[in-house]
């Protein structure tokens, strides 16, 4: 734990209280999970503690913004509210840039390409939480509750409709995109953890569907 972390949380905390209203699959739990896996990797990596620890918190800072419409892209809006954020608590100077890189480019889906080792690790362990037993929840959470993304828990497939009908149907999605591929991790440990993330949400999404047809 740095100096500036609490400046960081007392600083941003308007936009998490928001935010953890609206969906329980990103509130600020989700940014705490990230925190944690992000440090971890960063033991074994050669990257700066003070600008991971402020990219993870600051990362979803405008997430309630494009939830709300008020933004077409959190990341690049909070790239820009986490530069004013930290030049208010005198983070240095020199990191801030580098903190902004991180946020910005977290998505994979914008196809902005991390150029550093900590954007990568951030980028690793945001993803990492969209794999295993906790995103199990997460989905299933948010499908009941949150009005984004609701949508039942599973429903019978049809040939006619290949859309995201269902939690269940997610699992499958996430399981065949190429983001989601620990293959496509940055670090060796997020490759690791991927993995073993990936192969639970395998194995129990192929479970829950055979249960459901009755084959277990």
């Amino acid at each position: 734990m740095t100096k500036y972390r609490e400046l960081i949380l007392k600083s941003a905390k308007k936009y998490y209280d928001q935010l953890n209203n609206e969906d329980f699959s990103h509130d600020f739990n989700h940014i705490l999970r990230v925190e944690r896996l992000a440090k971890r990797i960063t033991e074994s990596e050669a990257a700066d503690i003070e600008i991971i620890e402020a990219s993870c918190l600051l990362f979803d800072v405008a997430r309630i913004l494009e939830d709300k419409g008020k933004v077409s892209d959190h990341a690049e809006e909070g790239s820009k509210i986490a530069k004013k954020i930290l030049e208010k608590i005198n983070f240095p100077r020199e990191k801030i840039n580098s903190v902004c890189h991180a946020i910005l480019v977290h998505r994979k889906s914008k196809g902005r390409k991390p150029e550093t080792i900590e954007a990568k690790i951030l980028q690793d362990a945001d993803y990492l939480d969209a794999l295993g037993a906790v995103d199990i929840a997460r989905v299933i959470a948010s499908s009941l509750q949150s009005k984004k993304y609701r949508r039942p828990i599973y429903v019978e497939p049809t040939d006619e409709d290949k859309k995201i009908k269902s939690a269940i149907h997610y699992f499958l999605h996430k399981l065949e995109h190429p983001k989601l591929q620990p293959s496509k991790f940055h670090t060796k440990l997020g490759r690791q953890l991927a993995k073993e993330r990936f192969n639970f949400m395998k194995e129990f999404t192929e479970r829950f569907i055979d249960e459901w047809n009755g084959k277990r």
